[in-house]
């Protein structure tokens, strides 16, 4: 098996990211050939062969960016500096070495998959499970109940285990419905994620407030957390909710302005509360 290949599904099953380089063109004298591959990891290193010390240095650069905006790009490696570039994605580079030579590589960046820590055993828990291994989230579960575990993540069970890998990407949901939520937000608080939502009823979200601040959350933290958790689009069922969720999640990440707080119940729609009124928010009265 090529090492660039092993390296790379190593990578995947870590969820780390990592770039393939792919040489498509090379124009003699280059130790690199057509179809040589390298996988290069985000600390720079090389796992394979694209070309020595005139093509490795800006190549690992080049990488580095990659995987930072997400975009492919031919690398051109050209001792013939007046050549056009017009060609989109194509960037060109000064050949250093004396021998000449010139190479095209392409570059292809598999960024490190987001991370979602759900807390919790519950119907919407086991939704938001299901559509974040969906949309391709690396999924976690954090369950401290004596309940069947959850399927489809990987399941912790201690809030010692927990931790993120980048907490500036990643997202966290409390989906405990009460059993032992505190801990769990606490927990979350702690990790700084990117996005911390709390699947609760106005009213028990409200209550968790005073709760929290006594066990020393920051008001300006407690600020930061989307509760109830989710877009309002009117969900119901726990794959609405979390559809919701994921959506709030995404539109945050993307700094799409969105509001996530239930608007105001219609004075009409107060006057003739019924229950299917009262069950629309089944999944949220915890």
């Amino acid at each position: 098996m090529d090492r660039w290949y092993r390296t790379a599904k190593e990578l995947e099953a870590k969820g780390e990211g990592y770039v393939l380089a792919t040489v498509i063109r090379a124009v003699a004298p280059t130790s690199a050939k057509p179809g040589d591959k390298a996988v290069v990891t985000e600390e720079g290193v090389v796992h394979g062969w694209i070309g020595g010390s005139c093509a490795e240095p800006t190549i690992k650069k080049e990488a580095e960016l990659a995987l930072s905006d997400g975009a492919c790009r031919v690398v051109q490696i050209t001792p013939d500096q007046g050549l056009p570039n017009d060609r989109e994605g194509l960037v060109v580079v000064p050949m250093t070495c004396y021998s000449g030579g010139e190479l095209e590589i392409y570059l292809e960046p598999h960024r490190a998959k987001r991370e979602l820590v759900v807390f919790g055993n519950s119907p919407v828990a086991q939704a938001l499970v299901e559509l974040g291994v969906a949309v391709g989230y690396m999924v976690t579960v954090v369950d401290m109940t004596e309940r069947p575990p959850l399927e489809g993540a990987t399941v912790l069970t201690s809030l010692d285990e927990v931790e993120l890998r980048r907490s500036d990407e990643a997202a966290i949901v409390v989906a405990t419905h009460g059993v032992f939520d505190e801990d769990a937000i606490a927990k979350a608080v702690e990790l700084a994620p990117a996005y911390l939502g709390v699947v609760a009823s106005p009213k028990r979200f409200s209550s968790l407030h005073g709760s929290m601040e006594r066990r020393g959350v920051s008001r300006e933290a407690w600020s930061r957390v989307d509760g109830p958790a989710g877009i309002d689009i009117g969900a119901k069922t726990p794959e609405e909710i979390a559809v919701s969720i994921i959506a709030a999640i995404t539109a945050q990440r993307e700094s799409i302005a969105v509001t996530t707080e239930r608007p105001s119940k219609a004075p009409q729609q107060e006057a003739t509360a019924t229950g299917t009124e009262a069950q629309s928010s089944c999944c949220h009265d915890e």
